[in-house]
């Protein structure tokens, strides 16, 4: 029996995937593009890697999908979907996969208020085609950490052209109250001002490609920590930050070093309201061998309230579109392994996954990783309408019997039975 509650998260998608445009005439038209959207999506939530799986996906569970669906000509055959993914335009998709994404979380959910929002790239690897010359499509993504969610996403020709393309994505975004972070790449005159422009802070790494801030801020930062000698004055005033984190057999530590004094900083009034800049150090020490290792990070940032506290916290949040999102896009969900050498084709499946990874992250809770989350879907289709729903999957918790109880038990027993 279907629960209505259970419906919620289908009724939504399947309501806005009808907003799609459909490219085909009504002559020889089989499958409803709306069925075709949800059952993308409905696979690719449950483990499907391409467009052949999310055939095999909707064919074996063909019966549980018809009390949804019509499916008045059978289960579209998997030149549908890749032609559904070809044939829609990359911006409609885009404001779909959005439209999804609003509809689905809970209101406020993806707010990027007070929030952290990176920004990254990605090259589609599949994509690549030697055969015609063309290179494969490189895609920028807007990332909300704290949710570990994709906002927004653009494709672009070549890794260089980023540069373009994230004041172009952080227009169409909503980063009121946020503060985005970039790497090197990203530090840029243009970027610095699009940021204020739509109401966000920015905090961005700074590095050779950008040699005279850089090597304004390296002198800076020396002369403002340097000891002072007897009667010279003191320098400016410093906000530290020490951290210290063990994990992944080594010890980090952190220490964040936050300057207000911008006098030593050339044409500062270039880079628009800047406000401090900021050097994070990095010891890392094996545990093992005993290695260690230290690097030195430098920064720009625009909130004239944030702490130096603050600013190590970002930095280090920023990885997260790497490990979260990047990573987890590799590993877990197969995109450099699937080839999709149409550009359109290409850019639509990697807005579907980057859907679908926040969705199952989302649904990941205490001791379920996204790839299990993924694998009860593909073994029980229900769960994907309490994925949709939003609920959250954790591990069965066992009672476990505290180590101290279960010896004194024991040793009770070994009594017992010599006597």
């Amino acid at each position: 029996m279907i629960i209505m509650g259970e419906l919620d998260g289908y009724r939504q998608l399947y309501s806005l995937s009808a907003q799609v445009d459909d490219w085909r005439s009504d002559l020889g038209k089989r499958h409803l593009l709306t069925e075709v959207m949800f059952i993308m999506v409905l696979a690719i939530l449950a483990g499907a890697q391409n467009c052949e799986d999310i055939h095999y996906f909707a064919k074996e569970n063909a019966d549980w999908l018809r009390q949804f669906l019509t499916l008045k000509h059978g289960i579209p055959h998997h030149d549908m979907y890749l032609r559904t993914l070809a044939a829609v335009p990359p911006e409609q998709f885009e404001a779909l996969v959005r439209a999804w994404a609003v509809a689905l979380r809970a209101p406020g959910a993806l707010s990027a208020a007070g929030s952290q929002v990176a920004f990254d790239g990605q090259t589609l690897r599949g994509s690549l085609d030697r055969a015609s010359g063309q290179s494969a499509v490189h895609m920028v993504s807007a990332y909300l950490v704290e949710a570990g969610f994709t906002l927004g996403s653009k494709a672009v020709d070549a890794k260089g052209n980023e540069i373009l393309a994230i004041p172009e994505l952080m227009r169409t975004l909503n980063l009121k109250g946020a503060t985005v972070t970039i790497d090197a790449m990203g530090c840029q005159r243009e970027i610095a001002a699009t940021a204020r422009e739509v109401g966000a802070h920015y905090q961005l790494q700074v590095k050779e490609n950008q040699p005279t801030l850089l090597q304004n801020i390296k002198d800076s930062m020396a002369e403002a920590t340097r000891r002072r000698r007897p009667g010279e004055g003191v320098g400016p005033k410093l906000d530290r930050h020490k951290d210290v984190d063990k994990g992944h057999g080594r010890i980090e530590t952190r220490v964040c070093v936050l300057s207000r004094d911008l006098s030593g900083i050339e044409k500062r009034e270039d880079w628009e309201d800047l406000s401090g800049i900021a050097s994070v150090a990095r010891e890392r020490t094996d545990v093992i061998s005993g290695k260690t290792s230290q690097e030195i990070s430098y920064y720009i940032v625009s909130d004239p309230t944030a702490t130096a506290r603050d600013v190590e916290r970002l930095a280090r949040g920023h990885w997260a579109i790497e490990n979260g999102l990047h990573w987890s896009l590799d590993v877990v969900w197969g995109s450099d392994a699937h080839t999709i050498r149409e550009r359109n084709a290409a850019q639509n499946m990697a807005r579907l996954r980057r859907f679908c990874a926040g969705m199952v992250k989302a649904s990941a809770g205490w001791g379920c990783s996204q790839r299990q989350v993924r694998n009860r879907c593909g073994w029980n289709p229900w769960n994907l309408l309490r994925l949709l729903r939003g609920d959250v999957f954790e591990k069965e918790r066992t009672k476990v019997m505290p180590v101290k109880m279960r010896k004194a038990r024991e040793a009770a027993a070994r009594v017992a039975k010599k006597k």
